[in-house]
């Protein structure tokens, strides 16, 4: 992600850290409706093999049928909640109204395969559909490791358009998704080089949506608009060993949602000020049961329903220098009775031309991982703050800077005991046995963000953005430390050039160059304890200072290099070669200790992941 103040430093899931939060403080909307987590191999990455609450190694939507898609971070307005890091809003494009358009593309990830175009009633109605398969299985004969696993996944996604009256609009949309990934035991002594060489493992997941959204004009004042979705995902995981029966374990989680909304916008008067508001209701499910040879079978069950109600009242002054912001969104969490208000506020004002500040602020919340047991699930809060300037240097040039703050209260810790846990560093799915979770932890996140942007223009672009911040926490033993996000710093550069040739009528052929930079602190980590690791047969982290380790900086260079040649208006053909870590970097991804070679090893993030491609678009 090249966002600012937002890193992905995991080369093999896209699991966000958002200004020091965990990337378990992440919500996925679709149509402005709360859904479950829409990636496939919601594993990938995880130090224990288990899914994450909204990560995974691959979006299960295709870039070519997104559209108006946005990631919020800090003071977010009052339509959205239960989020602490952020919020990405999903909203799939419509197809082609007119005529019908085919896309094809093969490499050697997969295929891609997409359709549109008009449906029943030409001009009015449209049809979209895309389906993917993928598997790795091409880059593993190449030499490229996967850790030996066998992964695969593939999907399936539509959206129905259709026009109705007096400019209002219906949509029918879903989705469909499953992948694995797969290690088999060596059955070659001599190649046994690890513990883990001992198992076979066998992690699936799989991902349904379906939902139908209506947008009905109130004149040319503003609109109304429903929206209803279901969604669900399974993630089973086995791991089983001939040698080592008393390290078979198993994972079965299923989770649910289904979200309707309802929102509007109007605009009352000629003074430009606008009212909007809305509500969501969601019913949510999640069972997780865990069997581990060394414990009692452990089965968490949840279902509540949920509430967010809010209302948004936006002022612009008539010379449009001033702009005010206000609203209030409330979070009805039915489990345990919470019902929470939280106001918003964000004042914008032209300081000079082409010249613009902006503060914001409010109260937020979010419901605690939901792998807790049902006595330890609790709302998480916190208060945002940011002072912005941005700065539009030319039509093509755009700066822009913000200092932000967040203090968070209400935290889950250790109720037990004093000790260094805290949710705050929680992202993956986890077992805690006879843990009592007290909700009277705090964190905090503070820095300083600036980006500068060059829109496509002249062929070329570029974005450029260095963010600053400090992330710490505070468990039940009193004491503030870094949490395990504190990266400290992150820099991104993306940038792209094309090159046009033959420039004839109904003819052009392109070249391009597109690349990205990233990098940042590395993640924190809690040291391996060798000697208690030893005595219990797999790794024991000494937690008694927290993550008190902080990894090497992550460092990664993508490059993309194309070929395009466009025949007429309704044929093009593209020929990519893509580098994932181009240079080779040896990222670690974290410590473990390693039972068979009885020391503590390092596991490395993905290296270089070439990619050659070939579409066509007819």
């Amino acid at each position: 992600m090249v966002y600012p103040g937002v890193v992905n430093n995991d080369d093999q899931a896209n699991g966000l850290v958002i200004r020091g939060n965990s990337p378990a403080s992440l919500r996925w909307r679709m149509e402005g409706v709360d859904i479950v987590n829409p990636n496939h191999l919601t594993n990938a990455g995880t130090f224990s093999d288990r899914p994450t609450a909204s990560a995974g190694g691959v979006l299960m939507f295709s870039a070519q049928l997104l559209n108006n898609s946005s990631l919020l971070t800090g003071s977010f307005p009052a339509g959205y909640g239960n989020a602490l890091g952020g919020i990405m809003d999903m909203n799939l494009r419509s197809g082609n109204r007119h005529r019908h358009e085919f896309t094809a593309q093969a490499g050697l990830i997969g295929l891609d395969l997409a359709a549109e175009g008009p449906l029943f009633q030409k001009g009015k109605n449209s049809y979209l559909v895309n389906y993917r398969y993928s598997t790795v299985g091409l880059l593993g004969q190449m030499g490229i490791s996967f850790g030996d696993e066998e992964i695969a996944f593939q999907d399936l996604s539509f959206k129905l358009h259709f026009s109705g009256k007096n400019g209002g609009e219906w949509s029918v949309f879903g989705l469909g998704g499953k992948s694995k990934n797969t290690f088999a035991h060596k059955t070659d002594s001599a190649a046994i080089k690890q513990f883990k060489d001992f198992f076979d493992i066998d992690y699936k997941s799989r991902t349904g949506m379906i939902g139908i959204s209506n947008t009905t004009l109130l004149g040319r004042k503003g609109w109304l608009k429903f929206a209803l979705v279901a969604s669900g995902q399974t993630n089973d995981r086995l791991s089983l060993s001939n040698s080592f029966e008393e390290f078979n374990n198993s994972d079965e989680l299923e989770e649910s949602k289904i979200s309707g909304s309802a929102s509007f916008s109007y605009l009352l008067n000629a003074s430009s000020l606008r009212v909007l508001g809305g509500a969501m209701l969601t019913r949510q499910f999640f069972e997780a049961e865990s069997i581990d040879a060394s414990m009692p079978p452990l089965l968490t069950q949840h279902e509540f329903f949920t509430a967010q109600p809010w209302v948004d009242l936006h002022w612009q002054s008539r010379n449009e220098k001033t702009s005010i912001r206000a609203g209030m969104h409330s979070l009805v969490f039915t489990y345990n009775n919470r019902v929470v208000g939280e106001p918003r506020l964000a004042l914008t004002q032209v300081i000079a031309t082409n010249h613009r500040l902006t503060f914001s602020g409010g109260r937020y919340s979010q419901i605690a991982p939901l792998w807790l047991q049902k006595d330890n699930l609790d709302l998480i809060r916190a208060w945002h703050a940011g002072l912005g300037y941005s700065w539009l240097i030319r039509p093509e040039w755009m700066i822009r800077s913000e200092i932000f703050w967040q203090h968070q209260d209400g935290v889950g810790i250790d109720g037990n005991v004093s000790s260094t846990f805290s949710v705050l560093n929680e992202n993956d799915y986890r077992i805690y046995p006879n843990q009592e979770v007290t909700y009277h932890g705090s964190g905090q996140n503070r820095g300083m963000e600036i980006s500068a942007e060059h829109y496509l223009s002249n062929g070329w672009f570029v974005l450029a953005n260095v963010s600053v911040f400090k992330s710490e926490y505070r468990g039940s033993d009193r004491i503030w430390r870094p949490a395990r996000w504190d990266t400290r710093h992150i820099a991104n550069l993306t940038a792209g050039k094309e090159w046009q040739r033959d420039k004839r009528p109904g003819q052009v052929r392109t070249f391009g160059l597109n690349g990205r930079l990233g990098w940042s602190g590395g993640l924190r980590a809690m040291p391996v304890d060798p000697v208690a690791s030893e005595m219990a047969g797999s790794t024991v982290f000494d937690d008694s200072d927290g993550f008190s380790i902080r990894q090497k900086d992550y460092f990664r260079l993508d490059l993309r290099i194309y070929w395009k040649r466009s025949f007429d208006d309704r044929r093009n053909s593209t020929f990519a070669m893509d580098f994932q870590n181009a240079t080779m970097q040896e990222n670690i991804a974290y410590q473990y200790y390693d039972p068979f070679t009885r020391a503590v090893e390092t596991k490395y993030q993905l290296g270089l992941i070439p990619n050659i491609s070939w579409r066509l678009e007819f």
